[in-house]
């Protein structure tokens, strides 16, 4: 997956998706872990970037390769070569994609399971780049979460594959950059703190909290909405929740649920997910970020939903049980 066009001057960059499925023996046959290719190798691996190879596109801040090197695995479109002659920057990442998340959300085939499969495996991500390795790092920040910047694989797992903001670790601090507008995330950004030059980890939380909402309420905030100043899905949820509030105090109906209605009807859905779920959400996206929890507890509380330990093998449990025992 690389990037044909030359590179502006503008902060961001756009990524444009490519499949290079041609690159995928030479890659696997090769001596070196990163491969360096010319501009030509990869208008020929794509056929000139066809319009049949696209796969869409993301923003890209001028990473060294050694820098997008270590964020390899843990969910991560893993890095397989690069490209940087003359004007041209472009990366080519391994990874069969099925889907973005975006367009997978409104379809009626993606069930309740793959959908909390979604979650928990994005929340274990989120989880292992907010935990910090070494004293002399800060954790990883993305601050560029969107529904469009996350693939799926074949078996649902989600690739993050933008890592345009990315601060913390080894990267250098770009927490200093609070006033550029970041292209694909609107109705994903925390606007309660972006412009306040304090940045955490709870703006992730806040990210992903947005993005739950939508896997559970089947709604993704589009370049139409925008337009029509629609409102995101953080402002509807929270619309929802007081509007369902039959008095005056801020006291809820225990059984609050914003699961859309045909996922509450399949047979794996359990009754007493669907408010814990929608609450989980709700916190992560609270204005209050001493409210909100850490991706830790986000990743425990998936875990103790009933449609989670019913189908632990499905969700891979142990897996995830031996990254929290391992402090991870």
């Amino acid at each position: 997956m690389i990037n044909p066009f030359p590179v502006p001057h503008e902060f961001h960059k756009r990524l444009v998706f490519y499949n290079v499925s041609y690159l995928k023996h030479s890659l696997e046959m090769g001596l070196v872990d990163t491969l360096s290719l010319s501009y030509e190798e990869l208008a020929c691996y794509t056929n000139n970037f066809c319009e049949s190879n696209y796969l869409g596109h993301f923003n890209l801040e001028n990473f060294t390769v050694e820098r997008l090197s270590v964020l390899n695995g843990h969910s991560m479109a893993k890095l397989y070569g690069y490209c940087f002659e003359d004007d041209h920057l472009g990366v080519v990442y391994d990874f069969k994609p099925f889907v973005s998340l975006f367009n997978l959300i409104p379809e009626a085939g993606f069930t309740w399971l793959q959908r909390i499969k979604v979650a928990l495996e994005f929340a274990s991500l989120l989880k292992f780049l907010h935990t910090v390795k070494c004293s002399s790092y800060k954790p990883f920040i993305v601050r560029n979460l969107d529904c469009a910047h996350l693939v799926l694989d074949e078996d649902y797992i989600p690739k993050l594959c933008d890592f345009g903001l990315i601060t913390g670790g080894i990267f250098p601090d770009r927490t200093i950059y609070t006033g550029h507008h970041v292209l694909g995330s609107y109705g994903y950004i925390d606007c309660s703190t972006i412009f306040s030059g304090v940045f955490s980890d709870k703006q992730d939380v806040y990210a992903f909290g947005t993005i739950f909402l939508s896997l559970i309420s089947k709604r993704v905030y589009t370049e139409e909405d925008r337009q029509n100043s629609a409102p995101c899905r953080v402002v509807w949820a929270w619309e929802s929740f007081y509007a369902d509030d039959d008095s005056e105090t801020e006291v809820k109906k225990p059984k609050f649920s914003l699961v859309h209605q045909s996922l509450v009807a399949e047979s794996d859905y359990d009754p007493a997910d669907g408010h814990k779920i929608t609450m989980l959400a709700m916190e992560c996206t609270d204005n209050d970020v001493s409210v909100r929890p850490t991706m830790k507890q986000v990743v425990r509380s998936l875990l103790k939903l009933k449609v989670v330990k019913k189908n632990a093998d499905f969700f891979g449990v142990n897996k995830v049980l031996r990254s929290c025992e391992n402090g991870l």
